[in-house]
């Protein structure tokens, strides 16, 4: 390719890229959609979050921009109606780690409880189906350890420690003692989930397509960041 070719090249690429973002802009999801038309499955988006960091508002407003649905919550609906548990029974496992004599003293003592092992079979086989089905933002779970790259976007919403305390002093009316403790042992829990789950670093960089400050960004220009790393990942997958 001679250097004129390579330039056109280039310049069609860019220009393409500016009416891509563009569509984005004006249409929201259904350009989205039209763009990724071409994949096997999904679109999808998954979001590990940052106790406090925003992660769940990040979510709603990527629901809103795009049209998509939120599973957060419903995913222990989904999990609880397959396997006749209540809700309330499954939210010990949500996300927390769970040592082996915890999980068989409970398997004695609570009634409809279902085992980690079990609850792992039952969450992966929902968030696949979830990714399958495409339009889908998922809320943590790890997810993005589970589903294939190729058909979403994996962000992860980070922010400060005092953001994050922050957030729980005025939502939980902790103290500021309390809330930073809380937030120090929800990053060591959920970083041991990720290892007894997927056998992953919860921090490693190599999960995730884009890592988002929330403290510093703000929830409406990280939607727009995500969205457009989405479009732009998406479309160049064959």
């Amino acid at each position: 390719m001679n250097d004129s070719s390579h330039v056109g090249h280039l310049i069609n690429r860019q220009v393409s890229l500016w009416e891509s973002k563009r569509r984005v802009q004006v249409e929201g999801g259904a350009a989205i959609l039209h763009m990724l038309a071409h994949l096997p499955e999904g679109p999808w988006i998954t979001i590990s979050t940052q106790l406090g960091a925003g992660g769940p508002e990040l979510a709603q407003g990527l629901g809103a921009r795009l049209g998509w649905q939120v599973y957060d919550k419903e995913i222990l609906g989904e999990i609880a109606k397959n396997t006749n548990t209540r809700e309330k029974v499954l939210s010990r496992l949500d996300d927390h780690a769970v040592g082996a004599f915890e999980d068989y003293v409970a398997n004695l003592l609570v009634p409809g409880h279902l085992g980690r092992s079990a609850y792992v079979v039952e969450l992966m086989r929902v968030l696949w189906a979830i990714a399958k089905q495409g339009q889908a933002i998922v809320l943590g779970r790890g997810a993005n350890w589970l589903l294939d790259p190729r058909y979403g976007l994996r962000v992860r919403a980070i922010a400060p420690v005092e953001t994050r305390a922050a957030w729980l002093m005025r939502t939980q009316a902790m103290s500021e003692a309390e809330a930073i403790r809380r937030v120090e042992e929800d990053n060591l829990d959920r970083a041991k989930f990720m290892r007894q789950v997927y056998k992953q670093e919860i921090d490693n960089p190599m999960g995730y397509d884009l890592v988002v400050n929330l403290g510093t960004l703000g929830i409406e220009p990280a939607v727009e960041v995500v969205v457009a790393a989405l479009s732009s990942k998406l479309t160049a997958v064959e």
